[in-house]
């Protein structure tokens, strides 16, 4: 294996990058992912170079000093390496306070740190509902949301994404949000999908995560795995809903933005 920058075979193992080993050239400092014939830059998570990500920063207006500490605190969690950039988080913030969106609802929780960008983005009558498995790491999560005062705009429920939708369909009539954030278990993506373009409202915005999946949709049937198939899958639904918009961006693992016409 060699370093797709500069082609040395001096290398050192890295860390891992969504349960990809991530190596780092000892000549060049570059770091990647190596997914059987595609290499997966990966010296930050949105795929930039670190001086240029150095320098986007330096030109953007700065985070939330809590988010910041909030990921610097998850990072010690198992599975950090999956949650979302803190450039990733600040867009979908940035995203629905532009719209005035004050109900939102979040498919797939994790780590909450995209909740909490979403809450402090919220007005203070704005609600976001989500839904997750309860793990160690929202113990942190919660703390965060207390001393960022939004703990009343985030309404979390124990259980499955889909288990969530269905009780919000079984609602009559329907309350539709204003934004829905889609990051759940990636085989149920196009399921979430047919759910949640129904609880949509008109000129809605559907958030969506890891739709690149690390380069696996470029090649789905050498992988033949329900996550990337159904990442595949939602995709190209997505962009043929003519309901819809649809935008994806190079920034995390990929975020597809879609505007409900």
């Amino acid at each position: 294996m060699k370093c797709p920058n500069c082609q040395s075979t001096q290398l050192r193992k890295h860390g891992f990058y969504r349960g990809k080993q991530r190596y780092q050239c000892k000549d060049c400092a570059r770091q990647f992912v190596e997914t059987q014939n595609l290499h997966l830059q990966h010296q930050t998570s949105t795929g930039v170079e670190e001086r240029i990500e150095e320098y986007i920063r330096s030109i953007s207006t700065p985070s939330a000093e809590l988010l910041l500490n909030f990921q610097r605190d998850l990072s010690e969690y198992p599975l950090a390496q999956m949650q979302p950039s803190l450039a990733q988080a600040q867009l979908i913030s940035r995203l629905i306070r532009s719209m005035g969106a004050r109900r939102v609802l979040e498919v797939g929780i994790f780590s909450g740190y995209t909740t909490l960008a979403i809450a402090l983005a919220l007005p203070p009558p704005g609600k976001i509902i989500s839904c997750g498995v309860a793990g160690s790491h929202l113990k942190v999560s919660r703390t965060y949301w207390d001393r960022a005062g939004v703990s009343a705009k985030i309404d979390f429920q124990i259980g499955s994404g889909l288990e969530l939708l269905d009780q919000l369909l079984a609602i009559q009539p329907v309350e539709t949000f204003d934004s829905i954030v889609i990051s759940g278990l990636k085989h149920q993506y196009p399921l979430y999908y047919h759910r949640a373009i129904e609880l949509l409202s008109p000129q809605g915005l559907l958030l969506t995560t890891d739709v690149l999946w690390q380069g696996r949709v470029l090649s789905p049937d050498a992988y033949d795995d329900e996550f990337t198939r159904g990442v595949d899958l939602f995709n190209h639904e997505l962009v043929a809903d003519r309901r819809l918009e649809v935008t994806v961006l190079p920034i995390g693992d990929g975020l597809s933005i879609a505007f409900k016409l």
